[in-house]
């Protein structure tokens, strides 16, 4: 039966041989590669956590031998350990991801300088550990530690006490934990509502551009009419309207907003107020273009406050767009510029 100072070097031994550690720990897998699985004590002790506990191999191969979990197996020399030939690694799936978060706690307080023997020697009293990562991320060529953790225990339950504990303190800070699926669930959340707030502001500045592009476009009040009376089988086209009501002395065209096949459309005058004054020209307010009678009505108040904003809208997105086309016409000669320039040179010219 293993004492208390060999229970703590099997703890520690079958932490390195784990199927979470194992994995990762590029240095140790290498190792295991080399020698039919096999790696000495002699290496093992370069690991400090192990060292801290003894640095006589035959004390750590007697405690190794000790071990009832069928994880490690150890030379007939008393010098090399390896892990188990008949205990797989488990495939890393989804299956195997929800099994292990069920029992995966994440730990945030510790200082970001602290090294992970510390960590795990301050978590030995919370159950058995099966892995212990700490959450880094990198900044130019350096590795920061974030003062987080995921700790995946052994089961559930030993996981759940720790979770759910009153407190718990490290170097006197209270550490904040959570169950992993939990804290991914709050990131996720967190980083929805910056997605959110982003495309709120973006969409804020995006419309206090347009707003201060449309106090630029001065559209004259009383300049809008609306026309329909464009039956069923008849067609005109824009010109055919443009040129019969610049037949009509004193009228001044901005713009018809009409396309052929359409049954109604609105004509915009350029000076205000000249709406109502082309509308008195009219006859009933109609005026025939070809076969078509076209009947015309002023807009005046909130159809025509509509109307105004539309057509500012409108002529924003146009001037975005031509504005847009230029930019890319410039594009296109600036390389055409370069390209020529590279043939010239190719031919030693």
């Amino acid at each position: 039966m293993a004492n208390e100072l060999e229970e703590k070097i099997i703890s520690q031994v079958e932490y390195y041989f784990g199927d979470i550690n194992l994995p990762r720990d590029k240095f140790l897998k290498s190792k295991t590669e080399e020698d039919d699985g096999w790696v000495t004590i002699e290496v093992l002790l370069t690991f400090k956590r192990l060292a801290n506990l003894s640095k006589d191999s035959e004390i750590i191969g007697n405690a190794l031998k000790k071990s009832e979990s069928g994880l490690l197996e150890v030379s007939e020399d008393n010098k090399k350990v390896r892990r188990n030939p008949e205990k797989q690694i488990p495939e890393f799936n989804e299956t195997r991801r929800r099994e292990l978060s069920k029992r995966t706690a994440y730990a945030k307080g510790f200082p970001t300088d602290e090294e992970l023997p510390n960590i795990l020697n301050f978590l030995e009293p919370y159950g058995p550990i099966e892995s212990c990562i700490r959450r880094t991320l990198k900044k130019d060529s350096e590795v920061i530690f974030k003062g987080s953790c995921f700790i995946i225990f052994k089961d559930i339950d030993t996981c759940k006490k720790f979770i759910e504990a009153e407190e718990i303190k490290y170097k006197e800070v209270s550490l904040i934990r959570k169950w992993q699926e939990d804290y991914y669930a709050s990131k996720k959340a967190e980083l929805d509502e910056l997605k959110k707030s982003r495309k709120e502001k973006k969409f804020a500045k995006q419309q206090e551009a347009h707003d201060k592009e449309k106090q630029h476009i001065d559209i004259p009040k009383g300049t809008i009419l609306f026309f329909d009376g464009i039956e069923e089988g008849k067609t005109i086209t824009r010109e055919e309207i443009k040129d019969k009501i610049n037949e009509i002395e004193g009228v001044e065209i901005a713009f018809i907003d009409f396309n052929k096949g359409d049954t109604e459309g609105y004509l915009r005058l350029s000076k205000e107020n000249s709406a109502p004054e082309f509308f008195k020209k009219l006859t009933d307010g109609e005026l025939a273009v070809g076969e078509v009678k076209l009947k015309f009505k002023v807009l005046e108040g909130e159809e025509e406050e509509n109307q105004l904003k539309k057509t500012a809208d409108a002529m924003i997105k146009i001037r975005k767009l031509q504005k847009q086309n230029s930019f890319n016409r410039k594009r296109r000669g600036h390389f055409k510029g370069n390209n020529a320039k590279r043939v010239k040179g190719s031919n030693g010219e």
